[in-house]
């Protein structure tokens, strides 16, 4: 019997799942912006009192590792790091793209792009294909839209905005094939999931605690001059 806890803080939105005894228990999907840091160990404390369990019962904690916003990211992750560090359970990290990627249909069985536009005309990117969880082909990059068309190819997307749509004009990533979805949002239930999966792999451990994700590197930006 499992108990465990998902946390992702790294977009504007905060998303908490709980899992009690191998079921989902319940779960949050809020906008919370800057505000994460204040609200996010109440949020928990509410969705564990509602499930009747306390942090202890807890045997395992997923987070969301990144890419995405770099404050998010640390509130989460630290967050869980105490929870693992407290009550000496492991700690599973996910990449984004990747929680990204779960929200497609298994069904079609393509290879095909996660891409996250972050800022401007900055765009995370990795391909995927399904085996039981999407798997990556590839590690994740960042590129530009104008580079996006030679890196996807006609290749189907799942796409997602950290930073707001162009207010005149077509968004890029509109352009692109979207994917059959068969969730409407990469949210901790998901996270859930893909963080069960990868433990159940390798239950007896080792489990190191996971690292964020940051990809917007100066080296980037030097090359962007």
């Amino acid at each position: 019997m499992t108990h465990a806890l998902a946390i992702d803080t790294t977009s504007d939105y905060l998303s908490l799942a709980v899992l009690k005894g191998e079921r989902p228990a319940g779960s949050r999907y809020l906008p919370c912006g800057v505000k994460a840091t204040q609200i996010v160990i109440q949020e928990i404390d509410g969705l564990l009192t509602g499930a009747g369990l306390t942090a202890h019962d807890l045997e395992l904690i997923v987070v969301a590792v990144g890419p995405g916003s770099f404050t998010g990211t640390r509130i989460g992750m630290a967050a869980a790091a105490t929870f693992g560090q407290v009550l000496a359970r492991p700690v599973i990290g996910v990449d984004t793209l990747q929680l990204l990627a779960a929200q497609t249909e298994p069904a079609a069985d393509v290879t095909f792009h996660a891409l996250l536009n972050c800022a401007r005309d900055e765009v995370y990117h990795a391909a995927y294909r399904w085996n039981g969880v999407p798997v990556a082909l590839g590690p994740i990059a960042m590129t530009t839209f104008g580079e996006l068309h030679r890196v996807v190819g006609e290749a189907p997307v799942v796409a997602r905005r950290f930073d707001p749509a162009p207010a005149n004009g077509e968004d890029p990533l509109s352009r692109f094939d979207p994917m059959p979805l068969r969730r409407p949002h990469p949210d901790a239930e998901l996270l859930l999931e893909l963080g069960l999966a990868r433990y159940r792999e390798h239950p007896a451990g080792p489990f190191p605690l996971p690292q964020p994700i940051y990809l917007k590197s100066e080296a980037f930006r030097k090359w962007r001059r």
